[in-house]
């Protein structure tokens, strides 16, 4: 099995009496690496004594080159390089998103979160604007904020599922020198590794378009009707043909009927 694996030593002494932590541990976030983690992140809290292996699902999403001629409206996606953001220079719908709140933060409040990057000119939100903070993370999650552009999804992208299992940490299972002199009720470890050997990967491709419609009932057509381009043009002459005829023999009725005669 080959993944990460970490042995953490909590120190609980160093926590202070006045920390509103209520456990003793390590927060473990698992996200893209590419991404603000905020949007879509993953986290597993581990405490002391626990050993938890953490298993990762991946799931592959791709789509085809031709996909870029429909609109971003219809096909829901933007590709890496056809948005340009303004704290990355690759695309994804977790930085639009949390890019699009730190902008609805600024607008409403006049301030940005320290959480998130931000301009050296921009003010950091302090006490007096909790309120104000508050409102926009109540009111304004609840609709659709005006992001522009759109946050859709990536056309090419990579998500991730984990399911964990908990087990009691045994210093046996490390090597020496990791929990020599230390206290192993202090000690907790964590295992990460991909579940499978593959993963499911999903493909989006345009199945018609007008070339295609063409082609293909064009080609239906000419099978089950026998006809063809050539086929249609000649029904049209035929149609113009008798038509300029018809005009012919209304407007010269007289030269008409002395040519039948001298036949």
């Amino acid at each position: 099995m080959s993944g990460l694996s970490v042995v953490f030593n909590v120190e609980p002494g160093d926590y202070p009496s006045w920390s509103p932590i209520p456990y003793y541990g390590v927060k473990v976030l698992i996200s893209d690496p590419n991404d603000y983690p905020e949007t879509t992140v993953l986290y597993r809290f581990i405490t002391l004594g626990e050993s938890v292996a953490i298993k990762v699902d991946p799931m592959v999403f791709q789509s085809e080159s031709n996909i870029r001629r429909v609109v971003p409206d219809k096909r829901a996606c933007w590709f890496h390089d056809e948005v340009i953001l303004g704290h990355t220079d690759r695309y994804s719908f977790e930085t639009c998103h949390t890019e699009c709140k730190m902008k609805t933060y600024l607008d409403t409040c006049g301030c940005i979160p320290f959480k998130y990057p931000r301009e050296k000119s921009t003010r950091i939100c302090e006490f007096e604007d909790l309120n104000c903070l508050n409102n926009v993370t109540v009111y304004k999650s609840r609709e659709n904020m005006d992001c522009k552009p759109m946050c859709y999804m990536e056309c090419q992208d990579k998500k991730y599922s984990i399911t964990s299992d908990l087990l009691p940490f045994l210093p046996e299972d490390y090597p020496n020198n990791v929990s020599r002199g230390r206290n192993a009720s202090e000690l907790a470890a964590l295992q990460v590794y991909f579940s499978k050997s593959n993963c499911n990967c999903y493909k989006m491709s345009l199945l018609i378009d007008v070339n295609y419609f063409i082609a293909t009932y064009g080609g239906v057509f000419s099978l089950s009707f026998g006809g063809s381009v050539v086929t249609i043009s000649e029904v049209i002459y035929l149609f113009v043909s008798i038509i300029i005829v018809c005009s012919a023999r209304k407007l010269y009725p007289v030269a008409e009927s002395e040519i039948e005669n001298k036949w």
